[in-house]
Formats: structure tokens, sequence, C-alpha cells
């Protein structure tokens, strides 16, 4: 017979209130004996406290404790008749007595319980301490056999799971985790969910040196063609704008037709700038070399220019003050990658560049009178595998604009043929593309005596080579002067001579 937690308590509850009835007969029957039958009453009480005892959970000569995988079962033998069997925790044990002595316990979820076996007499027989946890057996063999250079030790308390150990790389920690994830998603149907604490040690922690090249190619062409109304001229000997100042010069070099008749004398001598023909090419190119170095699963940055205050809000205080705020918002080339190396010589790489300037195209005035600059942004984020020493081409970042405006006299530009003498047209058109080119590559620390820098062999020009010849500093090889060794250092190295 099973009797759970709740049905003893009530047949302890039943036993004390009889055990209280017949206090009370007792006691009327007190009253009618001599006063020596109740001293030995009270002796007796104190014997009965005397034998009550407490005993904690998995103590005393019949405890036992065991682990009880999750959805598995085990079989308590007894030497004698089980009569009752108290299970603190159904949720977590099922009891399932077959005979009067043998009892299976079955795991149904992750926790701890207790189960107490009685005899006939109230005797206790046994009490077993069990800890339910999950089957870790299945995932040690998921690891031995995808992560075989791997030593790692699985632990399970309650729903989480516990990773020790120690892995070659960082590749095989993912694999350790997602392995224990997937286990721990299809062990949990029915089950409490729970969580993967990793605390692998990753034997080798490679590291990943990135070299990249940002080139910015910034191309306008401007071009200005026909006649411009505005232009300043000197006609007759007076200043005369032809867009403007016709009127007050009319009496001498122009009619009121606007021909020009030259009655003064005065000859038109910048008259031809009114035309114009003009065309403007620029060129901009923006490069950047930065080389950064990051253990493997870590993050690095990389920032060439700077930073400007930008007006951000602006508030009144009590008085009707008017209270400004500005942030510093970084402009220039930045870099940021975070690389992983997944095996021998493949890396995988998180990329993030970007090439930023101010601009006045989207400036704005504020309240207080401020102007408040805009930023042009050309930015590329990826995630990429590749071998250690190739190389990554991200191009395509284009950017065209074009701008075109016509200006003349109202009416007369629009007259067909005879228009082009009154009017003019301007246009701008700005072509930008960025390249990006990364390199990564698998280093090791060097000693510093095979290292060389730029201030290596370079000495200042004395007074003389700095009057005479111009110079700011001696000529790297010279004879007979400390020089670099000669293919010392694979590629260009030094800094700029002129």
């Amino acid at each position: 017979m099973i009797i759970t937690l709740t049905e003893r308590l009530l047949r302890r509850s039943h036993l004390r209130k009889t055990t209280t009835a017949l206090a009370l007969v007792a006691s009327v029957g007190l009253l009618c004996t001599p006063s020596y039958a109740g001293t030995r009453s009270y002796s007796h009480m104190q014997n009965t406290a005397a034998q009550v005892k407490i005993q904690a959970p998995g103590t005393g000569q019949n405890s036992r404790s065991i682990v009880l995988p999750y959805s598995k079962s085990t079989v308590i033998e007894l030497p004698d008749n089980v009569m009752d069997v108290i299970v603190s925790n159904p949720d977590v044990v099922e009891a399932v007595v077959h005979t009067s002595r043998r009892t299976m316990l079955i795991g149904k979820d992750a926790g701890q319980t207790n189960v107490y076996f009685y005899g006939h007499d109230g005797q206790e027989l046994l009490n077993v301490d069990i800890r339910v946890e999950r089957d870790i057996g299945g995932l040690q063999d998921l690891i031995a056999k995808n992560a075989p250079s791997s030593r790692v030790e699985v632990q399970v308390f309650n729903s989480n799971i516990l990773l020790t150990g120690a892995v070659p790389n960082a590749a095989a920690a993912d694999t350790v985790e997602k392995l224990a994830r997937m286990w721990l998603g299809a062990e949990g149907q029915g089950a409490q969910s729970g969580e993967i604490v990793n605390l692998l040690a990753i034997e080798g922690k490679d590291q990943v040196m990135l070299k990249v090249r940002i080139v910015e190619m910034q191309r306008s062409v401007t071009k200005q063609m026909g006649f411009d109304l505005s232009a300043i001229g000197d006609l007759g000997g007076s200043t005369v704008s032809l867009l403007n100042n016709v009127g007050p010069t009319l009496g001498s070099g122009l009619n009121a037709t606007g021909t020009y008749n030259n009655t003064g004398g005065g000859d038109l001598n910048t008259l031809s700038g009114a035309l114009r023909a003009l065309e403007t090419v620029g060129l901009v190119r923006t490069l950047a070399e930065p080389t950064l170095t990051a253990i493997s699963g870590e993050t690095a940055n990389f920032l060439a220019g700077g930073e400007i205050p930008l007006f951000s809000g602006s508030i009144r205080d009590d008085q009707g003050r008017l209270q400004r705020s500005f942030e510093f918002k970084p402009f220039g080339v930045s870099l940021g990658f975070t690389p992983v190396v997944l095996s021998e010589g493949l890396i995988s790489l998180s990329i993030s560049t970007e090439v930023s300037e101010p601009t006045t195209e989207n400036a704005f005035v504020s309240e207080g009178g401020e102007s408040v600059l805009g930023i042009r942004v050309r930015r590329a984020n990826t995630v990429v595998e590749m071998p250690a020493g190739g190389s990554l081409v991200i191009a395509g970042l284009i950017r065209e604009e074009s701008r075109s405006t016509v200006d003349g006299t109202p009416g007369l530009k629009d007259v067909p043929g005879l228009g082009a003498l009154f009017r003019g047209r301007d246009s701008r058109t700005t072509q930008t593309e960025v390249v990006i080119m990364v390199t990564p590559y698998l280093v090791d620390p060097t000693h510093p005596d095979k290292l060389q820098s730029p201030l290596d062999g370079f000495q200042p020009a004395n007074d003389v080579e700095g009057l005479l010849m111009g110079r700011l500093n001696k000529v790297y090889a010279e004879n007979g002067q400390p020089k670099i060794q000669q293919n010392s250092l694979p590629g260009p190295f030094g800094h700029v001579v002129d």
C-alpha cells in the first residue's frame, strides 16, 4: 500500500484527536484518585517526551542515497513485508509496489525527494534519499565522437549542465556547447528547461592578424555653359551688371532695348566675362591600411580620424536661459573585426568598417542659432569564412550624385534658339566608390630582437647638410653611417624621405 505524505499527515491528525479524547477521559478519572496518582502520571509524561526522535533526511541506520537517471527506474528489495510507502515528492519519483517486499522507483522529473518504507509494527525498514538527474551517457558519446581531441567532463545539476575540461581551440568549444544544447533540447521534452554553463578552457589561443586596405576614390565634374547675366562689366567707363543695373547706364552704353551703341566713346572691355564655358574635374583619394591583431573570439577596433561636437538638443532652465547640449561623434576610417579560428587554417571573420566625414549637405540651424553639421557615412558589415592568407574584396559601395541648375531671364530664356543667349546652365556630377580588401593571418609572438622600426638607422642632418643641401636627415645606408641590415625585412620599410 502506497501512502503519500499528505495521507500520512491526515492519519496522524486523526490519531492525535483520538489521543486527545483518551486524555480527557483519563483526566476525569484523575479527579477521583488520590494525589499520589497524579505524581505517577506526571512521571509517565516525562518518559514519553524523552522517547521523541527526529531524524534528518538521509541519516540513520536504514538510510540510503541513490542517483536515479531521468525516465529510468530501480528496484528496491526488502527482507520484510512493507505496509506503508511514503514519497515526499511524487512529481519527482513514482513508487510502484509489485509485491509486499519488492517496489519499483521511477524517475519522473529532475529533482530530489525521499522515499520511506514501514513494516507491520510501524518500524522503519528503509528511507532512501533520491536525486533524479538526466542521463549524460548519450551526451558524452556525442562529444567523444565529434570532438575526439577534447577532454570534456559533463556534470548535471537538476536541469542544468556544467561543461568543464579543455579543448584545443574555440571551434571545438563551440561544437561541444552546440552538442550539449541539442542534447538538452531533446532530453527536455516533458521536463524542466535547463541552462548550459560553459567553463571549457581553450588550450591554444590562436591570434589572428587582419591586414586591411581601405581605398576611396571620389571624382567630381563641374560644367558651366551659357551666359551669366549677373556678370559685372565696364560699359562706356561705367560699371554695370547685365542683370540688375541696366537702367542707370542706358545713356552711356546701352539703349532701352539693350543694344549696345557706345555713344560715349567707351569700349566694352569685359563683356566676354558674361560668356561661361568652364569644366572642372576633381579627384580625391582616401587610403588607410590598418593592421590589427586579436585573440580568437575577441574584438579589435581601429579609428583613424577624430571626433566632432554635434548639437544634440536644448532646454530652458527655470530662469528662461537656453541650455544647449552637445555630443561627440567619431568620423574618419574605422574598422572592427572579431575572428574565430574554426579549424587549422580556417578563420571566421565578423568585419565592420566605415568611412565617414562631416558635411554641410544635411546641416540645419538650431533654435540657438548653431549650425549643426551632418555626417556622410559609407559602412559595410559582413561575416565570412576564409583561409589564413586568403584575401577578400568588398566592393560595389558606389555613390553617384548629379545636380543641374539653369538660370536666365524669365521669358527670354525659354525662346527656342535665341533663349540660349539669355540663360546659363550649371551641372555637377560626383562619383564615389569605396573598396575594402581584407587579408587574415594566423600569427605567433616573436622575439623583440627580430623586430625593427622606422627609427632604426635614423640620424638627423647636421648644420652643414641642413644649410647647404637642405636635408632634414641623413640618407639611409650611407657609407660609414649606421644603416639597416639589407634584406632583413620583407617588403618596404622605413619612413618617407623627400
